[in-house]
């Protein structure tokens, strides 16, 4: 394990802009972790195309206030070299990501996962699944994704506690 800063283990969520689903999924792993494991882990998130600076969509602020989750502080940033190597699990929202994780840097492969596909076993996983893209969708769209962002943390809940406890 990379074990990031500080000792601790460093989750990393990756999406396209860093500014719909992996922002959604960072705060609701913050929110949903168990008390226990918060001082142990620091989650961030990044975007593949992201540039440093713009905050969450309008109507994704929306939809994760609905949620209780509040993204107005969030800032994207852009998936760096420094941000893969110190990451002891990368979770990426579609596919593309997966490669483009690939070709930043090749080692960081064994310790990266498109995430519906997290915690299922190889021969279960076909590397096709994703969360949607709700960038140029209505509220409706958004809703649905955030949605299905919600449902898939609380399954890989155990999960990343496994990860956390074998760092140690």
């Amino acid at each position: 394990m990379a074990l990031g800063l500080k000792g601790k283990v460093q989750i990393l969520f990756v999406c396209t802009g860093n500014i719909c689903r992996s922002p959604m999924a960072e705060a609701l792993l913050k929110k949903r972790l168990p008390a226990k494991y918060k001082s142990r882990v620091n989650i961030i998130s990044a975007g593949t195309h992201a540039i440093d600076g713009y905050p969450s969509s309008f109507t994704g602020l929306s939809v994760a206030e609905e949620l209780g989750i509040d993204l107005s502080q969030h800032k994207s940033q852009p998936v760096t070299p420094w941000l893969l190597a110190h990451s002891d699990l990368i979770l990426v929202m579609e596919p593309a990501h997966l490669d483009a994780i690939r070709r930043f840097d090749p080692t960081a492969s064994p310790r990266t996962f498109i995430l519906p596909e997290f915690g299922f076993s190889e021969d279960m996983r076909d590397g096709n699944s994703e969360v949607f893209d709700p960038i140029s969708g209505d509220l409706s769209v958004y809703q649905r994704v955030y949605h299905e962002l919600d449902r898939e943390i609380t399954r890989i809940i155990p999960f990343i506690e496994q990860v956390i406890e074998s760092a140690g």
